[in-house]
């Protein structure tokens, strides 16, 4: 294989990962370290990105991609995520995924109560539709990009006055760790602690987002944390290929997935059900540590059953603007009833990735 057909396979590779358009990908690997083709994040760099999947990936509300990131660009020292336009919730109501982000991310404090939002989060600047993040008193730079048309000013100071009129002070101007956040983090020492042995685990996800997407048959995937684990369950329903072999193999990959490796697991694709059962639901759960050190772990639920969330949500999503290719194969438009699928690939299919 030639040099230029071989950074080809690998841009696709990434793409698979990161759902960065080709060109960026090529253009990231080309000179690069190829033994390391999706950097990992450290530090502060790594507990902002941590907190961003964090408070973007609780689920629910829909969106047309999963998590509502439509792609990442991960690097060294810091990452560009995309957003989806809308969210849409129980109400049908759409609403910006721009305004959806600073309702989840940014910090306002409950006065000797808490601070909602990322403890420490600042906007370093605006570009366009660009909005560029980063944590008190470090250099690590998160950039959310919003849909063209995204007015990033008008939605801070929307939400700097309505948290100052509703008697919760907003933080993200502040030039330093507020007395707030100081009170927070000493408040919740423990639970902050173990949280900061995830950060690595939500970094890893963030600049691997796409893997949701294009490895995962879930059409609902939301998480959260409990203790020393971070938790993410997936919904998905008959005939949704791939299964969850795929999504572990690709996360697993010892060249472009993070540093983790399957602690214990209990699956039960060949559990026996009732076929007459609608209310069935099986799920396979996957608790995965790190290779080689005591941090805390990931914990992966995939259920197969019957569609949880009624039957308008493929109509959601496709309103939403979800890729129609992404859509047929997870919620198939034939299949409206489809029951629990197995999720598993027999025999084995060989990987479409290249390691060096």
């Amino acid at each position: 294989m030639t040099m230029s057909g071989r950074l080809t396979r690998l841009a696709r590779t990434r793409q698979m990962y990161t759902g960065e358009p080709f060109q960026v990908s090529r253009q990231a690997l080309h000179g690069g370290d190829n033994r390391h083709p999706i950097p990992d994040a450290t530090g502060s760099q790594a507990h902002l990105e941590a907190e961003i999947l964090a408070k973007l990936g609780g689920g629910g509300q829909w969106w047309s991609h999963p998590l509502g990131i439509a792609r990442v660009r991960p690097g060294f020292g810091a990452a560009l995520v995309e957003l989806d336009g809308h969210t849409t919730f129980s109400s049908g109501t759409l609403y910006p995924r721009s305004a959806h982000a600073l309702d989840k991310l940014l910090p306002c404090a409950e006065p000797d109560v808490q601070v909602s939002g990322v403890v420490g989060l600042r906007v370093a600047g605006i570009d366009g539709a660009d909005l560029h993040l980063t944590l008190s008193g470090a250099s690590s730079r998160v950039v959310l990009r919003g849909i063209p048309g995204t007015r990033w000013e008008e939605l801070l100071d929307e939400r700097w006055h309505r948290y100052e009129e509703a008697g919760f002070p907003p933080l993200w101007r502040s030039g330093s760790l507020t007395e707030y956040e100081k009170a927070h983090i000493s408040g919740y020492g423990e639970s902050w602690r173990a949280e900061r042995d995830l950060d690595w685990i939500g970094s890893a996800l963030l600049r691997r987002i796409a893997l949701f997407h294009t490895s995962g048959s879930a059409y609902s995937t939301r998480s959260w944390i409990t203790g020393d684990e971070w938790i993410f369950e997936l919904d998905t329903v008959l005939d949704a290929p791939p299964g969850h072999d795929d999504f572990l193999n690709r996360l697993l990959e010892p060249v472009w997935g993070p540093a983790l490796r399957i602690d214990r697991c209990h699956c039960s694709c060949d559990a026996p059900r009732d076929p007459d059962d609608r209310f069935h639901l099986r799920q396979c759960t996957f608790h995965l540590t790190h290779r080689d050190q005591p941090l805390g772990g990931l914990q992966l639920r995939f259920r197969h059953g019957h569609a949880v969330y009624g039957s308008d949500v493929r109509t959601t999503l496709r309103k939403l603007g979800s890729p129609l290719k992404w859509l047929d194969r997870v919620l198939p438009a034939h299949r409206p009833d489809a029951r629990a699928s197995t999720g598993r690939r027999t025999p084995a299919e060989p990987l479409e990735t290249e390691s060096r």
